[in-house]
């Protein structure tokens, strides 16, 4: 099984991790079939670089054409969906994508949709991303580890300002990794090198136990006490465990906040009024669990899932239309299926079917659920006088002899 070990002593940033995957020998021609995939006019060249006695590889992205000052999230997003890229490229790029401008945002108070990108007018980042993705997949890479993070003090003038380093949102994206305090003033991890690392990396530590192949030298554009490189090594793995017998599967992405309380003395009818108020203000899902408190009484644990901008505005929700006086949240990945609807016609008309399905490599889909909507099944039932479970059982049936797509 070949592994990637990020060893980031001297921290990492999106050009870095390009110019060390193309120190690695994935051809430059990779990169600029990438480039023209996103449909973008940007140029990127590999050159040789020095740092500290160190040969490495740069990678430089200039634009051919004048760019705008800057992009919203949304902007970066829809040239991403219009792309030619891979499926299961276009999905880790759009993932990542989405938590930056989440960092970005939650580090300056502002709403998703409000977060620009400046460099290149954000062209950087979307190479940087699609860049690594595809050449993690180019190199046949099927585990990735990482080293913990050095970070750096000082501060950094952005398009915000002046900020503390490192930068708020590289702390967002950061928040579970393994990190180290170095001293050194100057900022050693982007947030698009953190929000990589954090994306590819299945663990951190040491270098796990490999037959090391060929080693991969990207350089930063500083110049610093040590040699200002990303290392990445490249091997075959020890570990003799069976490998996959099935292809990696994409899948949707996405990063939602869980809030939870534990009430003792709340009125159990009041709960559906509850329910209905934090869903009516953007709650993803609501559950109510009965469990033991102290000394013995019952109560129910209150689960609300949210977007991340909608914090404040549930918990108020919370605090007002129940007895809880405070709540615990944090940020938590989802892993979702895709999902797709289809029209069957039955017996009893016509009934929506979600489909849900993951992406293979090759870009065809593997469809691993499927549901009829059930209200369309109840309502049917009610016009027919039939069961809800034979009009259920129909739709189910015709959804098992339709032709899905491929692709």
């Amino acid at each position: 099984m070949k592994v990637l070990y990020l060893d980031c002593f001297s921290g990492i940033s999106g050009d870095m991790f390009l110019a060390a995957l193309i120190d690695l020998g994935v051809p430059l021609s990779v990169f600029e079939e990438v480039i023209a995939q996103l449909d973008i006019p940007v140029e990127i060249k590999g050159t040789a670089a020095y740092k500290k006695g160190i040969r490495a590889t740069r990678a430089i992205l200039t634009e051919q054409t004048r760019q705008p000052g800057e992009r919203s999230y949304h902007q970066l997003l829809e040239i991403v969906t219009r792309s030619s890229l891979p499926p299961q490229i276009s999905t880790k790029v759009e993932g990542a994508l989405l938590r930056l401008a989440q960092a970005e945002g939650a580090a300056h108070g502002v709403e998703v949709e409000k977060v620009h990108f400046h460099e290149l007018g954000g062209l950087d980042t979307l190479v940087d991303l699609a860049g690594a993705f595809t050449g993690v997949s180019y190199l046949g890479i099927e585990q990735v580890y990482a080293s913990p993070i050095p970070l750096a003090r000082g501060t950094i003038m952005t398009q915000h300002g002046l900020l503390p380093l490192p930068t708020p949102a590289t702390l967002n994206l950061l928040k579970g990794a393994p990190t180290y305090g170095v001293s050194i003033e100057g900022e050693l991890v982007t947030p698009t090198g953190a929000v990589l690392i954090t994306t590819l990396a299945g663990s951190f530590g040491p270098p796990p136990a490999a037959r090391w192949e060929k080693i991969g030298y990207g350089a930063g554009t500083k110049e610093l006490p040590h040699p200002n490189v990303l290392r990445l090594w490249l091997g075959e793995s020890l570990d003799h465990k069976k490998a996959r017998e099935t292809p990696e599967l994409a899948f949707d992405q996405d990063q939602v906040l869980v809030l939870e309380t534990q009430v003792d003395d709340v009125n159990p009818e009041f709960l559906p009024y509850l329910r209905m108020q934090l869903e009516e203000e953007g709650a993803i899902d609501v559950a109510f669990i009965p469990t033991l408190m102290k000394k013995g009484r019952p109560g129910i644990i209150v689960t609300i899932l949210s977007p991340p901008d909608r914090l404040s505005s549930l918990a108020r929700i919370l605090f007002r239309e129940s007895t809880a006086i405070g709540l615990r949240w944090y940020q938590a990945g989802r892993i979702k299926l895709f999902r797709t609807s289809v029209e069957v016609e039955t017996p009893f008309g016509s009934i929506p079917v979600k489909l849900g399905f993951a992406v293979r490599p090759d870009g065809s889909r593997e469809h691993l659920n499927l549901a009829p909507e059930y209200e369309a099944c109840a309502r049917r039932a009610q016009e027919t006088g039939r069961s809800i479970k034979e009009v259920y059982r129909a739709a189910l049936k015709a959804a098992d002899n339709l032709d899905l797509p491929k692709e």
